[in-house]
């Protein structure tokens, strides 16, 4: 019998993955901002689609943000609709605010060009990401921690 382990990869690549015999066959992506957690993409791989890998993958990601006190924006389609098939998991759903969508897509793409830049390794983001940390645009160095959240 095969068995799959979920691993809490947050701290290195800002998701949770799912592993058979080491080799890794799907991830949820987590990317913090404030108290939301955004859940822009679930990925499994093509012959294991309809073993409910990212069901998995998406409750874990629903589960841990409750756990904390986070809401959830799903973003990813899959995620988005998982989330309206578990009504149990409501009180975690965050929908975008007017306008807010807007501000996700560019961050999205932004953290898409830091890991294609550094190898999928978002510590730029992620530090933004950071309560209490304000981007500082003028700065060469990124963001300074200026004592408010602008996020």
């Amino acid at each position: 019998m095969t068995t799959m382990e979920i691993r809490d990869e947050r701290e290195e690549h800002n998701r949770f993955s799912a592993y058979v015999q080491g080799s890794r066959i799907g991830y949820a992506s987590w990317i913090l901002v404030g108290e939301t957690v955004l859940l822009p993409h679930v990925e499994v791989d093509a012959d294991r689609h309809d073993l409910g890998i990212g069901s998995l993958l998406v409750r874990r990601v629903f589960d841990e943000a409750r756990s904390r006190g986070y809401t959830v924006l799903a973003l990813c389609p899959f995620a988005h609709r998982w989330a309206d098939l578990h009504p149990a998991y409501r009180d975690v759903v965050r929908n975008p605010k007017a306008g807010e969508l807007a501000a996700v897509n560019a961050l999205l793409a932004a953290d898409q060009t830091m890991r294609t830049l550094h190898r999928d390794e978002p510590k730029l983001l992620t530090k933004i990401m950071e309560p209490g940390v304000v981007p500082d645009p003028l700065s060469p160095t990124g963001p300074a921690d200026q004592g408010t959240n602008a996020w």
